[in-house]
Order: C-alpha cells, then structure tokens, then sequence
C-alpha cells in the first residue's frame, strides 16, 4: 500500500513520469492533448516512406509537409526524429531545402563535424539566416576560424536580419571593438552560466542566446520543469566534444556539475531590476501569459495592491537576493540534502514550491545583503541591469566567449498598465519590503555604468550618428 507521506508521493509521481516517458507510445496510438509535434512527424513520414516504397508517386507538397513539420519539432528534440527525417529527404528524395537544412540540423544538435562535413554541399535555399549562424559557433568551436569569419561575412551579406542585428569580432566600429575586448577577457575552459532571474529580461536574452548557441550544447534548467532537467544534467558528460557551451539556469538551485575538466569552473552572468518594476512586471505577466509559474495568490488577489499585500505578508520579498545567494556556498550543504531523494526531481506549481523559497526564509535582510554581494564578487563575471538591457545582454555573450551575438532590445512593459494614477503607498510599502533588492540594483547598475562606459557610449553613438565615442578604437 502507498504511503501518502508528501515525500513518497513526490517520489510516486516522479516515478509514473519517468516510466511514462519510458513507455509513451508502446502501448497504442499518443491521442490528445499528449500527442506532440513529433507524433505527427513519426505518422507523416512513416506515410510518406511507405508510398515511396510501394511506387506511390509522392508529391512535392507531401515531401514539403514532412520537411517544415521536422523542421518545426527539431528545437529540443533529443530523440533525433526530426534530424533524421531531414537527412532522409535529403538523401532519398533529394530534396534541395532539406539538404540546407541539414547541416544547420547537425550544428543544432551539437554534432559539429559532420555539421561541417555537409557545410560545403549546402544549397543557398534552406535556413533562413541566424539558424544558420550556429554553423558559425560551430567552426569556431572546431577551430576553423577564418573560415567562421567568412560565413559570417557571408550571412550578413545575404541576410538583413543576420546584418541588422549581429554583432561579431570581425565587425567594423566602436561596438564591435568593445565586444571582442570583452570576448577576449573570457578564461577558456569555464562553462558560463546565465543566472535568468524572473522578469528581469532574461527571456530576451536568451531567445537571442539561442540564435547563436544550439540547443544540443545547451543545459536547460527551466523554472518549472527545472528539477527534472536537472536530474538528468547531472548525468551529462561535461568534457569533450559534446561539452556545453551555456547553462540556462532559470530554477535557482546551487549548481554543481561533477565531472568538469580539471581547471574548469562555473562562470555566471544575470541581471538586475528595479524590485518595484520586477514585481509589478511578474503580476501583470502572470495574467497575460498562464503558462508562467505562478505564485500561490494568483487568481486570487483582484488587482495589484492585493498581490502586493499578499508578497509582503507571505515572505515573498527581495525575491531577486533570494535567489542570487542559492549560488553562495553556505547554501549547499541544505541543497545537498534537499536533492539527496530522488522524490525531490518533480515538476512544481508555484514560486512558494521552489527550494530557494524555503531555504532562505531564515535569513534576515542584512545576512541576505552580505552574501548577496559576496556571491556576486565571487562567482559571477558580469552583473547586468535592465536599465541597459541592450548593454548587458552584448557584456553577457561577449562572456560566453562566442564570437558573435544578437542583439537584443526590451520590448514592451509585460502587459502591464500605466503607473499613473496608482497610489504612492503600494510602491512605497514594496520598495521597503524589498530594500536589499533595491540596494543590489542601485549598486550594480552604478558599476555597470562605470565598467561598461565604453560599451554604452558606442551604443550611444550609433544610435546617434556623428557622436565621438571616447576610448573606442
């Protein structure tokens, strides 16, 4: 007989997913909301290998089908599905698109040899531009660099998009000379990890992350999911030529990745907001977008004043130092034990369900202070601020050591309403609930500003043309 204890039924539930993922498809047809975008692959292409097969003359349509739905379910698809359908249509059905998208595939999944191997073979149609700037971080990460710097050239010749919004080492101007300063401060070995704390801009960061990193040299730590990415990250070789380039740690735990290469550590970036904007961002987000993990008032409080009522009398405050301070060491030992029983990898439905909430409720504001900066002194490379996103995110792929990145802009307010007319007192009382986040923001930006000063005057300048940039060469 079961027993109900919370941990056993973590432990159950973990244990059903698992065997369910196992076994998923072996005993009849994947029907409804489970059915996936790789279920219809598998059913498309089996269909249309089988007509082939038979004589069945099959249709240009049908082959197009089959590529653009592979090509739709290739992001995060470990099973290789999608790239093996795509190597098919290439090879078997000589078909030009797929044999463009093949070695784009290839350099996704982080198979750079043979991503290169077919880069020569590779037909003018096929992926549209910044996919194919993976194939860029691919020759760059073999060590082919003149030939990294002539693709390059080459996409942002080709694509608008590619030219408009890339910035590399070999790119002419202020901007791009600052970008390969910082580039070349980065210490080889280290695997950089990104630090996305919630509505502080990290999605924009990474979606253009994502433009340059493939996917298979990715570890993803999502919020909700997080744990169970986790369980598995902790079990991926580290060293090698499947070696991650980026860890995108959204679900705050003190991370520690046994089996680095001797002299390697982890290096991380984030960035910082104002708690009053974060806050008001993450209430009003909420509402527009479900899928976001929740806090525990959700659908609850009526308007922002309530939910403001509800963070600051239920501990959910300076929500951003809680959260740095999971890196710090004296937070291990209790990670150590909380991740010790396999029951913990599971899937949680709100902020008050995550480990960082619990395990720092105990500190008071000053200790929270104190390791706050001393985690951010130690362990990180480069603290953001979303006063200058644009900036940030450029210091932060420069600190990956990539040659080239995407730049970002902020975009929109997260659906959240005009200030005007909201009462003075519901922004104060947050402001004073959450002074040690308020403090680290004020602090980081101000040293921001001072580090990156060159970095923002050649921003400046190019958005302002015929402005002297000093110190830019």
């Amino acid at each position: 007989m079961l027993d109900t204890t919370e941990r056993d039924v973590r432990r159950a539930y973990g244990d059903g997913k698992s065997h369910g993922e196992r076994f998923r498809g072996q005993f009849g047809p994947v029907q409804g909301p489970a059915r996936g975008p790789l279920d219809d692959l598998a059913r498309l292409f089996t269909d249309l290998s089988v007509d082939r097969a038979r004589g069945v003359d099959v249709s240009a349509k049908r082959v197009d089908d089959v590529r653009r739905a592979a090509v739709g379910a290739r992001l995060g698809d470990w099973s290789g599905l999608s790239l093996g359908v795509v190597a098919a249509l290439a090879a078997h059905f000589e078909d030009p698109l797929s044999q463009g998208w093949l070695p784009v595939m290839l350099a996704e999944h982080g198979r750079f040899t043979e991503a290169v191997e077919h880069l020569e073979e590779m037909p003018d149609a096929g992926a549209p531009g910044w996919p194919r700037a993976k194939l860029v971080t691919a020759l760059w990460e073999l060590g082919r660099y003149d030939e990294a710097r002539e693709l390059m050239c080459s996409l942002q010749a080709r694509f608008d998009t590619v030219r408009e919004s890339s910035v590399s080492v070999w790119d002419e101007g202020p901007v791009a000379a600052e970008y390969a300063r910082l580039r070349a401060q980065v210490e080889p070995g280290s695997v950089p990890v990104f630090l996305h704390l919630p509505f502080s801009g990290g999605t924009s960061m990474i979606s253009a992350l994502k433009n340059v990193v493939p996917w298979g040299r990715m570890i993803e730590i999502q919020r909700r999911f997080g744990l169970l990415q986790l369980e598995v990250a902790l079990e991926r070789p580290l060293a090698g030529p499947g070696r991650p380039l980026l860890v995108h740690l959204h679900h705050p735990v003190p991370l520690e990745l046994p089996g680095l290469p001797s002299g390697a550590d982890l290096r991380y970036f984030t960035v910082l907001r104002d708690p009053v904007s974060q806050i008001r961002s993450g209430f009003y987000k909420r509402i527009s977008a479900p899928g976001i993990v929740p806090t525990a008032d959700h659908g609850r409080s009526a308007d922002f004043a309530q939910h403001v009522e509800y963070t600051t009398s239920h501990g959910l405050t300076n929500m951003l130092a809680r959260q740095i301070v999971m890196t710090h060491p004296e937070m291990r030992a209790a990670a150590r034990a909380e991740l010790s029983s396999r029951g913990v990898f599971r899937p949680i439905a709100s902020e008050e369900d995550m480990f960082w909430f619990r395990s720092t409720a105990h500190l008071s504001d000053e200790v929270l202070l104190r390791w706050s900066r001393e985690t951010l002194e130690e362990r990180f490379t480069l603290v953001g601020t979303m006063r200058h996103l644009g900036a940030s995110h450029l210091a932060a792929v420069a600190s990956t050591g990539l040659p080239v990145a995407d730049r970002i802009g902020h975009h929109g307010r997260s659906g959240q309403p005009a200030t005007e007319g909201e009462a003075d007192p519901v922004r104060e009382r947050l402001r004073d609930a959450n002074w040690v986040d308020q403090q680290l923001f004020e602090e980081y930006t101000a040293r921001f500003e001072r580090d990156h000063a060159t970095l923002l005057g050649a921003l400046d300048a190019e958005a302002e043309p015929g402005v002297v940039v000093q110190g830019a060469s």
